[in-house]
């Protein structure tokens, strides 16, 4: 704060969300039936593990870093005293306080509204968790072209998910499925596959212990957007544009050595020292 104090608002609401989904999650453990206050835990619980990551608060941050340099640039063109870029500037300070503090606004509502269920497992190495723990994932985008490979909540097939134990997976998708669903190992194994290739740089293993399926790039399917007639021929296209321009930079680079290469004034020799006769 101005005054040198320190503002904990958003360290006293994560502990509180923490604290009231340990309350939650005692009553997964039994399998208990979940009130609707239990499930406003869980969204709110979830939207703040998706938010609160080093890698989301980066990106945030690097966002907001564009437009504080954006209406900085334009303040000084315009000789205008620094009125917005102040508050820009606290913008990217205090940037993933405030992304934390709009993804529980946002998502946790949204959230709420979809089917939720809990998967259960006894396998051995249970679900690892990782830096980057809550996963949006929509199956489908594949078959999507790139530029529409986002996931997002509105989107049909889109899941999220989020490891609450080594036993114990959280899955909100627009499916409605029993509340509580035990899972074998493949299921884990799959679960734990998506989220290590999610993670930013870390993943954690209650045992310490790996499979090596959850590293395993797996293969393109055939009905991908790539391998459609149109994925085809937009990809020629774009590698024939790629060519072009990557002969039209050589060409400038030539073009611009040869400039400086004309441009250069020759140095005119020294003239000849008259002989004695």
């Amino acid at each position: 704060m101005p005054n040198g104090d320190r503002h904990l608002v958003i360290e006293t609401t994560l502990a509180r969300i923490e604290n009231d989904f340990m309350q939650v999650l005692a009553r997964i453990r039994r399998r208990d039936n979940l009130t609707a206050l239990d499930r406003a835990r869980l969204c709110i619980f979830t939207a703040a593990m998706h938010t609160r990551t080093i890698a989301m608060g980066d990106h945030w941050k690097a966002t907001q870093q564009e437009l504080h340099d954006v209406v900085r640039n334009l303040e000084k063109q315009h000789d205008a005293p620094p009125t917005t870029s102040l508050q820009t500037a606290r913008m990217v300070e205090y940037a993933a306080q405030h992304l934390i503090a709009m993804g529980i606004d946002v998502e946790a509502p949204l959230l709420f509204e979809m089917p939720m269920t809990i998967m259960v497992t006894t396998d051995e190495l249970g679900f690892i968790t990782s830096d980057a723990p809550c996963v949006w994932f929509n199956p489908q985008l594949y078959k999507l072209p790139p530029f529409y490979r986002s996931p997002g909540l509105a989107q049909r097939d889109i899941e999220v998910t989020l490891p609450l134990t080594p036993r114990h997976l959280l899955l909100i998708s627009h499916r409605n499925n029993p509340l509580y669903i035990d899972v074998e190992q493949n299921a884990v194994d799959e679960g734990n596959r998506m989220r290590r290739f999610h993670c930013d740089k870390e993943f954690v293993s209650w045992k310490g212990e790996t499979r090596p399926y959850w590293f395993e790039m797996g293969e393109e399917p055939e009905d991908s957007w790539e391998k459609s007639p149109e994925g085809k021929e937009a990809l020629q296209r774009q590698e024939a544009w790629e060519k072009q321009q990557a002969e039209l930079e050589k060409s400038n680079k030539a073009e611009k050595v040869t400039q400086a290469t004309t441009s250069v004034p020759e140095t005119a020799e020294d003239p000849a020292e008259p002989t004695s006769t």
